[in-house]
């Protein structure tokens, strides 16, 4: 229903929304919300992980090819040991996304 009133109205605030400019943010215990649009170099240098950028410039756009299409809020998938989860997606593209991790990423939020 969020999602039709937002076709109607614009962007309406909620627990998935932040003030903050940050692309990633620590959540809790091994849990991150994550924008689609992250660069993947900026997910990789975060998480220490080795997904290409050849293809794909944002987190989203990799999640989006991995699936073959569009994630649904809601779904759930795994890529190279980190479980997705989609917060909010729409017809047009993927917009935030859960990551849980196998154990905590322990560093300083700038």
């Amino acid at each position: 229903i969020e999602d039709v009133l937002e076709q109607i109205v614009g962007d309406i605030g909620d627990e998935y929304d932040t003030d903050e400019d940050l692309d990633i943010r620590r959540e809790g215990e091994r849990q991150y919300t994550v924008r689609g649009q992250t660069r993947i170099s900026e997910f990789n240098d975060y998480f220490d992980t080795e997904f290409s950028d050849e293809e794909f410039d944002t987190i989203g756009g990799l999640a989006t090819h991995f699936l073959g299409r569009l994630p649904r809020r809601g779904e759930t998938f795994v890529m190279n040991g980190l479980e997705f989860r989609v917060l909010r997606a729409d017809r047009r593209r993927l917009d935030t996304l859960r990551v849980i991790t196998p154990h905590d990423i322990v560093r300083e939020e700038q």
